[in-house]
């Protein structure tokens, strides 16, 4: 019932989505985001379900041994960070289990799952703030209430000083989207409800309401090529962890084989695969298949269903789509095509094990890594190798 207070309830699990997990004394499920596993708390329910509710958290009676001081100060405002008050050991451990939890009905037997991490502080390497009046910050979780802050522990620090300076600058009120790569050269997209525009600041390009100002596009050196960007197309965020991230997936791949690579982006795997076999890739995003046969990389402007339902026969399938998952035709056309191996990396553990539940019958995991590339939060990116059984 909305309102009713639940009194002593016992975390015990986290869901996928940063919650922690209780049941009330009737059995109902229970989610309240800011807790922990073995804390017992009192929480308030805002939204009842039926089958679950949702809670806020009012106290906690017991805090859980995971449970540490945050070490930026707003923890418990900012809607960022949902994991900032969890103990780092115990975020890996949290998701492994999330991930397990989500092949529950996996057929086959599951491999060691690996974990690989690096430094939980200033990762990221692109990020969005909000700014009224040139004071920046982040929503309060579930609202649109701005928290300012001076400072932010998971963006890189280079960068949040850029966009703090131009917010401040230019007086900006609106959304600031800013990346920047490995030779500290930076662009931001700007969607501004005021702006007194003045200078650029410390970016080197910025687009303010689609009208562009310097530089358009940077690119990002890896091991296996230079991979462009702009400043509305996709690209992953975890500085410390990207070259090794691109490199395993990559190394999945047999060599010597005709690779399909489906939602290809501007080519940050392509560029490998290419070093691996012949590589037919897709992606449906015009600016980033474009940015992609700029660098040299022959990546058509189609969707994965459709591409792929033209391609007679290949040896491994490479995809890596958004959080919503492969599409049902594209798992339809890999149940055609029987490539030898399918490599899926995946930012929603949802619906990776959805997709692959549905193609066990044919296939079986061989190899699953999760990396680590939002310390702090509930996100999870998996790289999992199938081959045929």
């Amino acid at each position: 019932m909305e309102n009713e207070i639940i009194k002593n309830l016992e975390i015990t699990d986290t869901s996928y989505g940063g919650a922690g997990v209780g049941r009330s004394e009737s059995g109902q499920v229970i989610f309240v985001q800011k807790t922990v596993e073995c804390d017992i708390i009192d929480a308030k329910i805002y939204e009842d379900k039926k089958s679950f509710a949702k809670a806020e958290l009012i106290k906690i009676i017991k805090p859980s041994s995971f449970r540490i001081e945050p070490a930026c100060i707003y923890t418990g405002e900012c809607g960022g960070c949902s994991f900032a008050h969890i103990d780092y050991d115990a975020q890996k451990n949290i998701k492994k289990r999330i991930v397990l939890n989500q092949f529950r009905k996996y057929s086959h037997i599951m491999p060691e799952i690996k974990f690989f991490s690096e430094s939980s502080k200033h990762y990221r390497l692109r990020a969005t703030a909000r700014s009224s009046h040139g004071q920046i910050g982040f929503f309060k979780h579930g609202s649109n209430t701005l928290i300012k802050a001076e400072k932010c522990l998971i963006i890189k620090e280079s960068l949040y000083n850029k966009m703090k300076e131009f917010a401040s600058i230019n007086n900006l009120t609106g959304e600031i989207y800013a990346i920047e790569n490995n030779d500290d050269l930076s662009l931001a997209d700007i969607k501004a409800e005021s702006i007194d525009y003045k200078s650029m600041a410390g970016f080197d390009g910025v687009c303010i309401n689609n009208k562009k100002y310097g530089l358009s596009t940077i690119s990002f050196n890896t091991p296996y090529g230079a991979v462009p960007v702009t400043y509305k197309s996709f690209f992953q965020a975890n500085r410390f962890l990207l070259n090794t991230f691109q490199e395993y997936a990559v190394n999945l791949v047999s060599n010597s084989l005709d690779i399909v690579e489906l939602y290809a982006g501007a080519g940050f795997f392509t560029c490998g695969l290419m070093q691996k076999g012949s590589v037919s890739a897709c992606e449906s995003e015009q600016i980033s298949s474009n940015l992609g046969r700029g660098a040299g990389y022959n990546i058509a402007t189609k969707e994965s269903a459709l591409f792929l339902s033209k391609i007679k026969k290949c040896d491994s399938i490479f995809l890596d789509p958004p959080r919503d998952g492969a599409d049902k035709k594209v798992i339809e056309n890999i149940k055609r095509l029987r490539p030898y191996e399918i490599i899926y990396v995946s930012c929603n553990p949802v619906t990776l094990a959805r997709d692959i539940i549905r193609l066990e019958k044919e296939y079986k995991i061989t190899d699953f890594a999760v990396f680590d590339m939002y310390p702090d939060t509930y996100h999870i990116e998996s790289v999992v190798r199938l081959q045929r059984v």
